[in-house]
């Protein structure tokens, strides 16, 4: 039996995992948080990624670049609901753009199901936040 409680350590715990391969630059740990049917919009993806190929090639060009970039994960809120999760929140990437170290600040959406003990992203979106400008 899951308690909310319980279930919502989970996600952290594994929202955390995702957070630490990724700093970690471990492509297979990375990708492994995901459920095999899951879908990516990510970051700096051109098109929606919806294959186990697509996301291990999306995580190689970070995870294998010569100065890999960091997140250091934000403000975030967990809602659980039977079996699925949802944790939506804000980041700073740390990459280098132009041989400058920048701090870009960015969005996520991680939707997770629970296989077994497991919690897994099957739908994952990130986006930079966008510059201020005026209100439309």
């Amino acid at each position: 039996m899951h308690s909310q409680k319980t279930d919502e350590a989970g996600v952290r715990a594994a929202t955390r995992a995702w957070v630490d391969a990724f700093n970690a630059g471990d492509l297979a740990k990375t990708c492994a948080q995901y459920h095999p049917d899951a879908v990516l919009w990510g970051t700096t993806a051109q098109a929606l990624i919806t294959t186990e190929e697509g996301l291990h090639q999306y995580f190689e060009g970070h995870c294998l670049a010569a100065s890999p970039p960091t997140i250091s994960l934000g403000a975030h809120r967990i809602r659980v609901y039977a079996g699925m999760a949802i944790n939506t929140g804000s980041y700073t990437l740390h990459t280098r753009v132009d041989g400058v170290k920048r701090a870009l600040p960015a969005r996520f959406s991680f939707t997770y199901c629970r296989v077994g003990s497991d919690w897994l992203i099957v739908d994952h979106h990130s986006s930079f936040v966008p510059a201020s400008g005026p209100p439309s």
